[in-house]
Protein backbone atom coordinates (compact mmCIF):
# COMPACT_ATOMS: atom_id res chain seq x y z
CA UNK A 1 0.00 0.00 0.00
CA UNK A 2 1.44 3.22 -1.34
CA UNK A 3 0.54 6.38 0.79
CA UNK A 4 0.75 10.12 0.11
CA UNK A 5 2.55 12.94 2.05
CA UNK A 6 3.60 16.43 1.48
CA UNK A 7 6.71 18.23 2.37
CA UNK A 8 8.13 21.30 1.91
CA UNK A 9 11.77 21.61 -0.33
CA UNK A 10 13.89 24.15 0.54
CA UNK A 11 12.96 26.69 -1.57
CA UNK A 12 9.37 27.09 -0.48
CA UNK A 13 7.72 24.88 -2.54
CA UNK A 14 5.86 21.26 -1.73
CA UNK A 15 6.35 18.39 -3.10
CA UNK A 16 4.82 15.19 -2.45
CA UNK A 17 6.35 11.83 -1.70
CA UNK A 18 5.66 8.25 -1.46
CA UNK A 19 5.14 6.28 1.69
CA UNK A 20 4.78 2.77 1.70
CA UNK A 21 2.98 0.89 4.24
CA UNK A 22 5.37 -1.40 6.38
CA UNK A 23 4.30 -5.42 5.54
CA UNK A 24 2.77 -7.13 8.09
CA UNK A 25 4.50 -11.14 8.52
CA UNK A 26 1.17 -13.43 8.60
CA UNK A 27 1.00 -15.55 11.60
CA UNK A 28 2.01 -18.53 10.62
CA UNK A 29 5.57 -17.05 9.88
CA UNK A 30 6.25 -16.53 13.51
CA UNK A 31 4.00 -19.29 15.16
CA UNK A 32 5.26 -22.87 14.03
CA UNK A 33 2.65 -24.14 16.07
CA UNK A 34 0.18 -23.48 18.83
CA UNK A 35 -2.61 -25.20 20.56
CA UNK A 36 -5.50 -24.83 22.88
CA UNK A 37 -4.47 -27.29 25.76
CA UNK A 38 -6.80 -25.98 28.40
CA UNK A 39 -10.03 -23.94 29.59
CA UNK A 40 -10.89 -23.00 32.57
CA UNK A 41 -14.21 -21.30 33.33
CA UNK A 42 -14.19 -17.81 35.08
CA UNK A 43 -15.63 -18.90 37.98
CA UNK A 44 -13.16 -20.82 38.33
CA UNK A 45 -10.51 -18.21 39.42
CA UNK A 46 -13.12 -17.00 42.12
CA UNK A 47 -10.64 -16.48 45.67
CA UNK A 48 -13.83 -15.53 48.09
CA UNK A 49 -17.05 -15.93 48.23
CA UNK A 50 -19.83 -14.59 50.30
CA UNK A 51 -23.11 -16.28 49.94
CA UNK A 52 -26.83 -15.30 50.71
CA UNK A 53 -26.02 -11.18 50.72
CA UNK A 54 -27.26 -7.89 49.90
CA UNK A 55 -24.99 -6.03 47.00
CA UNK A 56 -21.83 -5.22 47.52
CA UNK A 57 -19.44 -3.14 45.47
CA UNK A 58 -16.11 -4.58 44.61
CA UNK A 59 -14.75 -1.70 47.30
CA UNK A 60 -16.55 -3.23 50.60
CA UNK A 61 -15.54 -6.71 49.14
CA UNK A 62 -11.50 -5.70 49.56
CA UNK A 63 -10.78 -6.11 46.12
CA UNK A 64 -8.95 -3.29 44.37
CA UNK A 65 -9.23 -4.62 40.74
CA UNK A 66 -10.25 -7.42 38.32
CA UNK A 67 -13.76 -9.07 37.92
CA UNK A 68 -17.06 -9.22 40.33
CA UNK A 69 -19.42 -11.72 39.67
CA UNK A 70 -22.79 -11.79 41.58
CA UNK A 71 -25.50 -14.68 41.04
CA UNK A 72 -29.05 -14.94 42.40
CA UNK A 73 -31.37 -18.03 42.29
CA UNK A 74 -34.94 -17.20 39.86
CA UNK A 75 -37.94 -17.61 40.49
CA UNK A 76 -40.16 -19.27 37.50
CA UNK A 77 -40.89 -15.94 34.92
CA UNK A 78 -43.25 -17.83 32.22
CA UNK A 79 -42.94 -14.60 30.27
CA UNK A 80 -39.71 -12.40 29.23
CA UNK A 81 -39.17 -9.39 31.60
CA UNK A 82 -37.02 -6.49 32.06
CA UNK A 83 -33.73 -6.28 34.28
CA UNK A 84 -33.21 -2.53 35.62
CA UNK A 85 -29.50 -2.30 37.42
CA UNK A 86 -30.08 0.32 39.71
CA UNK A 87 -26.39 1.06 39.48
CA UNK A 88 -23.55 0.23 37.55
CA UNK A 89 -20.57 2.31 36.63
CA UNK A 90 -19.00 -0.23 34.46
CA UNK A 91 -19.39 -2.86 31.63
CA UNK A 92 -21.64 -5.44 33.47
CA UNK A 93 -22.74 -8.90 31.12
CA UNK A 94 -25.53 -10.51 31.92
CA UNK A 95 -26.34 -14.32 31.86
CA UNK A 96 -28.83 -16.57 32.63
CA UNK A 97 -27.60 -19.89 33.36
CA UNK A 98 -23.90 -19.82 30.94
CA UNK A 99 -26.10 -18.64 28.52
CA UNK A 100 -25.27 -14.20 27.88
CA UNK A 101 -28.83 -12.34 27.81
CA UNK A 102 -27.36 -9.18 26.96
CA UNK A 103 -24.36 -6.07 28.15
CA UNK A 104 -25.20 -2.93 30.31
CA UNK A 105 -22.86 0.01 30.72
CA UNK A 106 -22.92 3.25 31.84
CA UNK A 107 -25.58 4.63 30.26
CA UNK A 108 -28.12 1.64 29.08
CA UNK A 109 -29.11 0.07 32.45
CA UNK A 110 -31.92 -1.92 31.00
CA UNK A 111 -31.97 -5.71 29.03
CA UNK A 112 -34.11 -7.85 28.14
CA UNK A 113 -34.68 -11.56 30.02
CA UNK A 114 -35.75 -14.47 28.27
CA UNK A 115 -38.71 -16.52 30.46
CA UNK A 116 -36.90 -18.39 33.20
CA UNK A 117 -37.61 -21.88 35.22
CA UNK A 118 -36.92 -21.82 38.77
CA UNK A 119 -33.70 -22.52 39.75
CA UNK A 120 -32.14 -20.79 37.20
CA UNK A 121 -29.06 -18.85 37.93
CA UNK A 122 -28.28 -14.91 36.72
CA UNK A 123 -25.73 -13.75 37.00
CA UNK A 124 -24.08 -10.75 36.40
CA UNK A 125 -20.57 -9.82 35.93
CA UNK A 126 -18.92 -6.95 36.61
CA UNK A 127 -15.33 -5.86 35.11
CA UNK A 128 -13.01 -3.73 36.36
CA UNK A 129 -9.65 -5.17 34.82
CA UNK A 130 -6.70 -2.88 34.40
CA UNK A 131 -8.03 -0.62 37.12
CA UNK A 132 -6.21 -0.11 40.54
CA UNK A 133 -7.64 1.42 43.56
CA UNK A 134 -11.40 1.01 42.41
CA UNK A 135 -13.50 3.43 44.07
CA UNK A 136 -17.30 2.78 45.91
CA UNK A 137 -19.09 2.70 42.84
CA UNK A 138 -17.38 -0.25 41.19
CA UNK A 139 -20.25 -3.29 40.95
CA UNK A 140 -23.49 -3.00 41.45
CA UNK A 141 -25.78 -1.52 44.00
CA UNK A 142 -29.32 -1.55 45.32
CA UNK A 143 -31.62 -1.73 43.81
CA UNK A 144 -32.00 -4.56 40.70
CA UNK A 145 -35.03 -5.44 39.79
CA UNK A 146 -37.14 -7.84 37.03
CA UNK A 147 -40.53 -7.31 35.99
CA UNK A 148 -42.66 -8.93 33.20
CA UNK A 149 -46.64 -9.01 32.44
CA UNK A 150 -48.59 -11.85 34.01
CA UNK A 151 -51.68 -12.45 32.22
CA UNK A 152 -52.20 -8.53 32.02
CA UNK A 153 -50.52 -8.06 35.67
CA UNK A 154 -47.33 -6.57 36.32
CA UNK A 155 -45.10 -8.75 37.93
CA UNK A 156 -42.16 -6.92 39.78
CA UNK A 157 -38.99 -8.90 41.84
CA UNK A 158 -36.55 -6.80 43.94
CA UNK A 159 -33.93 -9.24 43.68
CA UNK A 160 -32.00 -9.28 46.91
CA UNK A 161 -30.12 -12.52 48.13
CA UNK A 162 -27.41 -12.71 46.10
CA UNK A 163 -23.87 -14.76 45.91
CA UNK A 164 -21.09 -12.41 45.18
CA UNK A 165 -17.51 -13.58 43.93
CA UNK A 166 -14.44 -11.79 43.64
CA UNK A 167 -11.86 -12.79 41.03
CA UNK A 168 -8.64 -10.96 40.95
CA UNK A 169 -5.90 -10.22 37.87
CA UNK A 170 -2.93 -12.22 37.68
CA UNK A 171 -1.28 -14.81 36.71
CA UNK A 172 -1.38 -16.57 40.03
CA UNK A 173 -5.35 -16.62 39.63
CA UNK A 174 -5.17 -17.60 36.11
CA UNK A 175 -2.95 -21.00 37.13
CA UNK A 176 -5.11 -21.75 39.77
CA UNK A 177 -7.97 -21.87 37.68
CA UNK A 178 -6.31 -23.75 34.76
CA UNK A 179 -4.90 -26.30 37.69
CA UNK A 180 -8.16 -26.38 38.87
CA UNK A 181 -10.10 -27.86 36.36
CA UNK A 182 -7.04 -29.96 34.83
CA UNK A 183 -7.52 -31.47 38.34
CA UNK A 184 -11.24 -32.14 38.21
CA UNK A 185 -11.79 -33.34 34.75
CA UNK A 186 -9.77 -36.25 32.57
CA UNK A 187 -10.95 -34.67 29.59
CA UNK A 188 -9.41 -30.91 30.25
CA UNK A 189 -6.80 -31.74 27.16
CA UNK A 190 -9.49 -31.98 24.88
CA UNK A 191 -11.57 -28.13 25.67
CA UNK A 192 -14.87 -27.73 24.21
CA UNK A 193 -16.08 -25.11 22.23
CA UNK A 194 -15.20 -22.04 23.79
CA UNK A 195 -16.26 -19.16 21.73
CA UNK A 196 -17.92 -16.83 23.98
CA UNK A 197 -17.18 -18.05 27.37
CA UNK A 198 -15.59 -15.73 29.40
CA UNK A 199 -12.22 -17.45 30.86
CA UNK A 200 -8.58 -18.83 31.04
CA UNK A 201 -7.31 -20.13 27.91
CA UNK A 202 -3.45 -21.97 28.07
CA UNK A 203 -2.01 -22.27 24.54
CA UNK A 204 1.53 -24.28 23.99
CA UNK A 205 3.11 -22.18 21.35
CA UNK A 206 6.29 -22.75 19.04
CA UNK A 207 7.69 -19.78 18.07
CA UNK A 208 9.62 -19.81 14.95
CA UNK A 209 11.37 -16.49 15.05
CA UNK A 210 13.40 -14.39 18.04
CA UNK A 211 12.76 -10.82 16.77
CA UNK A 212 9.67 -8.67 16.74
CA UNK A 213 6.68 -10.50 17.67
CA UNK A 214 3.20 -9.23 18.48
CA UNK A 215 0.40 -11.66 19.52
CA UNK A 216 -2.96 -10.79 17.38
CA UNK A 217 -5.60 -10.43 19.95
CA UNK A 218 -8.77 -9.84 17.57
CA UNK A 219 -9.86 -13.37 18.10
CA UNK A 220 -10.46 -12.28 21.63
CA UNK A 221 -12.38 -9.91 23.78
CA UNK A 222 -10.87 -7.99 26.62
CA UNK A 223 -7.98 -8.90 28.97
CA UNK A 224 -4.66 -9.94 30.01
CA UNK A 225 -2.06 -12.46 28.20
CA UNK A 226 0.84 -14.24 30.37
CA UNK A 227 3.98 -15.94 28.15
CA UNK A 228 5.81 -18.24 30.10
CA UNK A 229 4.40 -16.45 33.44
CA UNK A 230 5.37 -13.05 32.18
CA UNK A 231 2.47 -10.45 32.12
CA UNK A 232 2.16 -9.11 28.51
CA UNK A 233 -0.62 -6.19 29.63
CA UNK A 234 -4.01 -5.89 29.04
CA UNK A 235 -5.81 -6.21 25.48
CA UNK A 236 -9.01 -4.59 24.23
CA UNK A 237 -10.62 -3.62 20.79
CA UNK A 238 -8.50 -0.81 21.15
CA UNK A 239 -5.18 -2.05 22.20
CA UNK A 240 -5.69 -5.54 19.94
CA UNK A 241 -1.66 -6.45 20.03
CA UNK A 242 0.54 -6.94 22.65
CA UNK A 243 4.58 -7.42 22.34
CA UNK A 244 6.56 -10.81 23.28
CA UNK A 245 9.64 -9.48 24.15
CA UNK A 246 12.95 -12.08 23.33
CA UNK A 247 13.77 -12.67 27.30
CA UNK A 248 9.75 -14.22 27.81
CA UNK A 249 11.13 -16.76 25.11
CA UNK A 250 12.77 -20.21 25.58
CA UNK A 251 13.27 -22.87 23.48
CA UNK A 252 10.90 -25.90 22.09
CA UNK A 253 7.05 -25.03 23.86
CA UNK A 254 5.95 -22.26 25.40
CA UNK A 255 3.09 -21.28 27.66
CA UNK A 256 0.73 -18.69 26.70
CA UNK A 257 -2.51 -18.14 29.04
CA UNK A 258 -5.24 -15.19 27.80
CA UNK A 259 -7.62 -14.01 30.40
CA UNK A 260 -10.53 -13.42 28.64
CA UNK A 261 -13.52 -11.47 30.42
CA UNK A 262 -15.75 -11.62 27.34
CA UNK A 263 -14.93 -14.51 25.56
CA UNK A 264 -13.51 -15.23 22.25
CA UNK A 265 -15.23 -15.13 18.61
CA UNK A 266 -12.48 -17.99 18.04
CA UNK A 267 -9.82 -19.37 20.44
CA UNK A 268 -6.94 -19.06 18.27
CA UNK A 269 -3.66 -17.35 18.90
CA UNK A 270 -1.95 -15.85 15.76
CA UNK A 271 1.13 -13.44 15.78
CA UNK A 272 2.88 -10.95 13.50
CA UNK A 273 5.95 -8.74 13.22
CA UNK A 274 3.66 -5.16 13.54
CA UNK A 275 1.51 -4.13 16.06
CA UNK A 276 -2.42 -3.98 14.71
CA UNK A 277 -3.81 -0.33 15.37
CA UNK A 278 -6.94 -0.78 17.22
CA UNK A 279 -10.35 0.12 15.99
Amino acid sequence: MVLLSVAQTADGRRRRIRLRKPKVTVAQDIIRKVELKTFAPILFGADSVVMDSPLRTMSEMGQESGTIIYVCTLPEVKTAGILTIGSCHDNAQVFVDDELAGRTDRIRHTLELPSVHDGQELKIQVDAIERKNADDLVGLAEPIILTADLDGHELTLNLRRWTILTIPDGYDTATKALETVAADSLDSLAPPDTSGKPGYYRFQAVFSRSGNIYLNMENFGRGQVFVNGNSLGYFSETNPSLQVLRRYLKRGFNEVVVFDVVGPRQAVLSAQDQPTVGQ
